[in-house]
This record gives C-alpha cells, sequence and structure tokens, in this order.
C-alpha cells in the first residue's frame, strides 16, 4: 500500500456564531470564518502577524516522529512549524540521536500516547515528576496530551450520542478537529446535525472541503454528508470540494464523482419501483455510467428490468447480459431468458436458461413464458394446443408477488387449493417479509401434498414454483430430485430462518426431509448468521472459521464480505481487514464498505 501524504493544519472548530467579514478575521488573530459558526485557524502569510522568532520553535515532537519513522507526521509537524516560522528550515541533524534534557527521554510517554494510552501517559508523567521534581516536561508533549484528552472527549461523547458535548469539547480545543483529526471534524458535523442545526452541519463540512487539501478527506467528507444534508446542499458541497483552494497534485475529480455515485445509488434504488419513463434522460446516462465505471452486476440487473417494464427489451437483453457477464448468476439469466423471449428469440432464450435449467427455480419458471405448458388433449383427441402463460405466470415474471397473492386467492376461491398453490403462496409471502405466513403456508401445503396423488419431482431441490433468492447448485453440479415433502420442508425451513429460529432450525435440521443441495443451502444460511452472532459477541477467530466453512458451500457474498473484514480488523490483522474493506468498495462503494475502508486505513496509519 502506499502510504497517504499528510493533510494540512488548517483547524476546523465548531465555535459560537460569526459573521465571515474581514473585519472579523483581523479581528480574531488570523482566524476567518468560511461560514456562520465555522472558525478556521490560518497560518499568517509570511512577513505578516506575530510570528515567533527563528529557531525559537519547539522541535521535540519533529524530532520523535523522525525516530519512530512516522513520515506522516512528520510532514504535518514541517508543515506546523513552517507556519509558524516561514522562515524556520527542518534541522539537519533531524534523523541523528539527540541528548535528552535533565536526564529524562521523553519516548516512553511519547509512545504511549502513539499508542492511544492517553491517561497511562498523563499518570507516567505525574510519576516521573516526583522522582525528578526539577524536570519539567516540553510544551510540546504537554500540548499533545491536552489535544489527545480533547480527541478523547469528543470520541466518548460521540459515541455515547452526548452531541451536545461533542459540540462543546470542539469549542474549548479547536485544533481537536483539525484537518489532521478529521474523524473528530466529522463526529463535530454529526453532532450539529443530531442537534437539528443543519446548517451549522453544512458549514463544519463545507469548512472540512474547502481547507483540507486531499481529494480523498474531501471525497470522504462527502459520503459521511450524505448522512444528514439533503441531495441539493450535497451537489453544492460536492461543487465546492472539487475547485476551493486547490493543492498541487490533487485530482479532485473523486469528489465529484462521489456526488455522483450517491445520485446514483438513490437512482437505483427508485429503479426497481419506477413507471415506465420515470426516471429522466439525464438520471438513466448517470446510472448507466457509473454501473458501467464500477462493473456493477446487481446495478446492471436493475437496469435490466427497468427495461424490461418498458417492454425495451433490447436494452433489457443488453444490460442483463452486461450482468452475467461481470458475474454470472441465475438473477441474471433470469433476466436474460425473459428479454430473449419479449425479442421473440426463444433460441437464445433457452440457451441462456441451459447452465441453471433444473438447478434453479428462477429459470425453472422463466422457462414456462418460453415454452409454455400445455392443457390438456381437445374432445376430438387431437394433439394439445400451446397455451400461453398463465396469469400466475405473468405475475411471477414481472416479480409482482403482491399480485402473485391475488391470483392465488381468486384461484382457490374459484377453483379450491392445490398443494403446488399453497406452496407458491408461501414463496410469494416470503417475497413480501411475511415469513410466519409463508411458514404457515407450507405446512399446510405439506398436509394437503400427502392427500393428493404423486407426481413427479421437481428438479434441483428447491421448489419449481418460483422459489425467491435462488443459490447456486451443489458443488458436485448434479441435479437432485426433490419430492413434493421436500419442497415443502425446505419452504418452511427458509422461513424459520427469516423468522429467525436459529437454534430450532439447527437442532431439527438434521433429521429435515431435504435433499443435499437444500441442506447444503440451509447450512450455508445457518453459518451466516452463527458468524454475524460471532462478531457481536467479540469471537472474531469464530468468524473466520464460520465464514472459511460456509465459503467451501457457496460463493461468499457482499454483506458476509464486510463481516469478515471487521472480523479480521478486530483481530488487529490491519492490512488483511484493509484488502478486505478496499476489494468490496472497489466495485460497489456503500457506506458499510467505505466505514470499513476508512478505519482500517486510519488504523493503520495512525490518522486519528
Amino acid at each position: 500500500m502506499t502510504r497517504p501524504l499528510l493533510l494540512s493544519v488548517l483547524l476546523l472548530a465548531g465555535i459560537a456564531a460569526a459573521d465571515g467579514s474581514d473585519a472579523w478575521a483581523q479581528s480574531n488573530g488570523g482566524a476567518r470564518a468560511l461560514a456562520p459558526g465555522v472558525k478556521v485557524e490560518v497560518a499568517p502569510a509570511p512577513g505578516s502577524g506575530s510570528a515567533p522568532a527563528a529557531g525559537k520553535v519547539d522541535e521535540t515532537a519533529l524530532r520523535y516522529y523522525a525516530r519512530i519513522g512516522d513520515g506522516e507526521r512528520m510532514e504535518a509537524e514541517i508543515a506546523r512549524l513552517r507556519a509558524l516560522d516561514p522562515g524556520w528550515e527542518p534541522p539537519k541533524d533531524l534523523f541523528a540521536p539527540q541528548p535528552t534534557a535533565a536526564g529524562v527521554d521523553e519516548t516512553p510517554f511519547w509512545n504511549l500516547m502513539s499508542a492511544g494510552k492517553v491517561a497511562e501517559a498523563r499518570a507516567a508523567i505525574a510519576e516521573q515528576r516526583r522522582k525528578s521534581p526539577s524536570w519539567q516536561p516540553s510544551d510540546k508533549l504537554l500540548q499533545e496530551l491536552e489535544l489527545a484528552e480533547s480527541a478523547g472527549r469528543i470520541r466518548s461523547a460521540s459515541d455515547t450520542k452526548r452531541w451536545q458535548e461533542v459540540v462543546d469539547a470542539a469549542a474549548a480545543q479547536p485544533e481537536a478537529v483539525a484537518c489532521n483529526r478529521l474523524d473528530n471534524a466529522w463526529r463535530l458535523a454529526e453532532a450539529y446535525a443530531e442537534l437539528k442545526q443543519t446548517d451549522r452541519a453544512f458549514d463544519t463540512y463545507k469548512t472540512i472541503v474547502t481547507t483540507c487539501p486531499k481529494a480523498k478527506e474531501r471525497r470522504d467528507t462527502i459520503f459521511k454528508a450524505s448522512r444528514h444534508l439533503s441531495p441539493e446542499r450535497l451537489r453544492e458541497l460536492s461543487a465546492l470540494g472539487a475547485t476551493a483552494n486547490p493543492a498541487t497534485g490533487e485530482d479532485y475529480s473523486a469528489v465529484r464523482s462521489a456526488e455522483a455515485e450517491l445520485e446514483t445509488g438513490r437512482l437505483l434504488e427508485r429503479l426497481g419501483n419506477a413507471k415506465p419513463g420515470a426516471l429522466s434522460a439525464g438520471d438513466l446516462s448517470r446510472v448507466q455510467g457509473i454501473v458501467r465505471d464500477k462493473q456493477d452486476a446487481d446495478g446492471a440487473i436493475a437496469l435490466g428490468w427497468y427495461f424490461q417494464k418498458q417492454k425495451n427489451y433490447a436494452e433489457a437483453q443488453s444490460w442483463f447480459t452486461q450482468a452475467n457477464e461481470w458475474t454470472p448468476s441465475d438473477k441474471a439469466a433470469e433476466g436474460l431468458v425473459l428479454a430473449y423471449n419479449g425479442l421473440g428469440d426463444k433460441a437464445q432464450a433457452r440457451a441462456a436458461a441451459a447452465p441453471w435449467k433444473g438447478k434453479s427455480s428462477r429459470i425453472d419458471q422463466a422457462l414456462k413464458a418460453v415454452d409454455p405448458p400445455r392443457g390438456p388433449s381437445g374432445a376430438g383427441g387431437g394433439r394439445s394446443a400451446p397455451q400461453g402463460p398463465s396469469e400466475l405466470d405473468r405475475a411471477l415474471a414481472r416479480h409482482d408477488f403482491a399480485e402473485c397473492l391475488s391470483v392465488i386467492r381468486s384461484t382457490i376461491a374459484r377453483s379450491g387449493p392445490t398443494a403446488s398453490l399453497l406452496q407458491q403462496r408461501g414463496w410469494c409471502l416470503l417475497e413480501l417479509k411475511r415469513p410466519s405466513e409463508a411458514e404457515a403456508a407450507f405446512a399446510e401445503a405439506q398436509t394437503l401434498a400427502a392427500r393428493e396423488p404423486a407426481r413427479e419431482p421437481a428438479k434441483g431441490g428447491a421448489s419449481a414454483a418460483g422459489k425467491p433468492g435462488s443459490r447456486s447448485p451443489a458443488a458436485s453440479g448434479l441435479p437432485q430430485t426433490a419430492t413434493p415433502a421436500q419442497e415443502n420442508a425446505y419452504g418452511q425451513a427458509i422461513a424459520r430462518l427469516a423468522t429467525g429460529d436459529v437454534t430450532g432450525l439447527t437442532r431439527d435440521l438434521p433429521r429435515a426431509n431435504l435433499t443435499a443441495t437444500q441442506r447444503a443451502e440451509i447450512r450455508a444460511s445457518l453459518m451466516a448468521t452463527e458468524a454475524g452472532r460471532a462478531l457481536e459477541d467479540k469471537r472474531y477467530n469464530d468468524v473466520l472459521r464460520l465464514l472459511d466453512a460456509r465459503k467451501e458451500l457457496e460463493p461468499e457474498p457482499r454483506n458476509l464480505g464486510i463481516v469478515r473484514g471487521w472480523a479480521l480488523y478486530n483481530l488487529m490483522r490491519f492490512d488483511e481487514a484493509y484488502v478486505q474493506f478496499k476489494s468490496i468498495d472497489d466495485r460497489l462503494s456503500t457506506e458499510e464498505s467505505r466505514e470499513g475502508l476508512s478505519t482500517a486505513w486510519k488504523t493503520i496509519y495512525h490518522d486519528w
């Protein structure tokens, strides 16, 4: 990894309201108000103000950072000292061993502070003063200690949601929310937002993106602000961050792209329920551009369904194909089958279905639209005539699960219940997040199936009537048969998982009437749930053990990749955690991936 360069030492603070005028700046010793309520201390221009005499700056911290090899903090300290004294230059013997004053080496105190052990550092200094009454700690050591304590108060108040205390602590020690302590500045902005002081939250974010020079920090600030600001204010913030006070060598295009990514995320959320033509051409263009840049298969599938609902089958087919190339899945293949069928190309539809046929209920259901079931023979005994897809098949192809329930309800009222109808009702209830009702539907289907004449089992170990969220087939790749009893038992197990009955399901799984594929899927889901619990219980090695075992059954989805990253982080395997979060964030940046990436990065580079 490339070690990031240092931030400027411009200071951020949410202080009492100021009018931002030049007169205010002149009367406040070089500080200026970039926005109401936010004061920024800036370095005086060379030759102005009352800079200390050359040679009088305290180089204690600088020499410490040089001694321990912390190049990032060393560069920041050099910038700070030059701001204090424009004529000062770093000493040529910076890396040479230096004699300690009064026989006391301050290195242990600095080491404790660097490790975050501020109270221990304070206690060690007090003990040293007791042993050596004539010794005085350096001003820089005391200053850094006070800053660390103030930063600790800000973090503690923020973590426990004592928002006014965050604001008060920042006002008491403005340097604790400086650019080189950016996490504290973000916490200050969040505190204002939680206190319903949205203008001050915006002003704090604005100060960060217009004074802190690093493009990455400005970009991350846009993402942080997205939780508290409206899209309109985010756009204003992004424009400022991309243009204000540019630093040499920084590329601020990433700042603009951050706002675009956030907007794309909002648009993708709308795609699923959008009516034809509901999104403007500009909105669609932004979504398509970022989905392509990120090679985001889920986004491509969402776009495919958007065009499919408009009956723009050619565009839908293009996006489903792209999704399948980036990340092959039965979800992408399902869209391809239906898009090709809409284009009248049944041969291509069958070819797209072939890798998943008999292994995914999504595909088996989609194929009903390509090759509709044949009805009974006519009165003359001739060959049966092909029929179009049923009303239920059409509802499932549209993913309209509320309509699915309506059709089933009317069919039962007209013709009476059947085991397959009740089973399909269970799957649609699960899609609508009504697991308790779904479990009851599968149980009823099980009872009714025992009374009906035996029928040929379905392939793949899952409901051939449209199971939601189908997973990959078993490692063997061989299709398996599932009896109606096994299909219903599987549906009940999925419903129990959704209700959180992990203990009971784990207990009953060995005796459950399931195929090997079904059993593997349930085991994988149980291990995922147990991994989440292990993370909550701080059993981090157990998290990795469970996730590794689960990967032998199925590929690891994004949400479990995040869980793996936090387990690695808490085991102090910070570099591995950073790589894990970055691989997820590079594919699609979300708040969860950005939080993990940022935390790991700060820990590795001591950027707190």
